[in-house]
């Protein structure tokens, strides 16, 4: 059976994708992304009252969140990312006395935290309720308090404009939206990855104007065009990105249709604390 979810245009794994990022972050991060993801980032600083906690951001880059949380009175931050480059350069852009940057895979860390954190990350792994479950079990500090404890992530969502353009292109012709998104993920992804794990999810929904608005506009006149000359087809994406122009104004602000949805998985104290 096919996984709807599974980027079959992607020929890589996570590990795979090291030396992608790492040329990338060598290159500058910045000028891979069309703009800057205010609304993803800014949603995670504010996802929770971080005074007193112990938090591991998972897939840190250059620590520009982990940076924030600790800015914010978290006691104490780890930021850990496959990519050496990025923690070099979050060691040099990033300081605070209780933060702290380790090039390694989350897997390897053996200390116990209140919270997890990942920004744009778990599509990027070959088994994202492999790597959810392994965070729940084994690193989240369930058994030691008396509260619930919480993973908080983002990832695209596709529940609007500009993901049923790209879902299109990707599940009929094979044109990749990203060369490093190995799924595409969903609230109702989350809602199962939850029931899997014993967890409540909540979400909100941030960066409208890019699931349809300007920012979408702008950013399909860069991608699209790659995309389709990557894939060594033609269209006439001027005539696209004019008759979506003319869509904005007819627009539907949802709870699912910003770009990115910020995930907050709240998992119960176990019964015998």
């Amino acid at each position: 059976m096919v996984d709807v979810n599974q980027n079959t245009a992607v020929e890589t794994d996570n590990a795979g994708l090291q030396e992608f990022y790492a040329e990338k972050y060598r290159d500058g991060i910045a000028d891979f992304y069309s703009f800057v993801k205010e609304g993803e980032t800014l949603g995670l600083a504010n996802g929770a009252d971080w005074t007193g906690l112990s938090v591991l951001e998972v897939g840190c880059g250059e620590g520009l969140l982990s940076g924030m949380i600790a800015d914010a009175g978290a006691a104490r931050v780890l930021g850990v990312d496959f990519t050496g480059v990025a923690i070099d350069a979050a060691k040099i852009k990033t300081g605070h006395k209780n933060l702290e940057f380790r090039h390694c895979d989350f897997r390897d860390i053996d200390e116990k935290f209140d919270v997890i954190v990942m920004e744009g990350v778990l599509e990027h792994m070959d088994d994202p309720l492999a790597a959810l479950s392994h965070m729940a079990e084994h690193q989240l500090n369930r058994h030691q308090l008396n509260r619930p404890t919480r993973i908080l992530s983002s990832s695209p969502s596709f529940l609007n404009p500009r993901g049923y353009i790209w879902m299109t292109l990707q599940m009929l012709f094979d044109i990749p939206m990203s060369l490093s998104d190995l799924h595409f993920l969903c609230p109702f992804d989350y809602e199962d990855y939850a029931k899997s794990l014993d967890a409540k999810v909540t979400w909100t929904s941030v960066d409208q104007d890019w699931g349809h608005g300007p920012r979408m506009i702008e950013d399909f006149d860069n991608r699209l065009r790659n995309a389709l000359r990557d894939k060594g087809m033609r269209g006439d994406v001027d005539r696209l990105l004019k008759w979506l122009e003319r869509t904005l104004d007819y627009t539907a602000t949802t709870e699912f249709s910003g770009a990115n949805l910020i995930y907050d998985l709240e998992f119960p104290v176990p019964e015998e604390v």
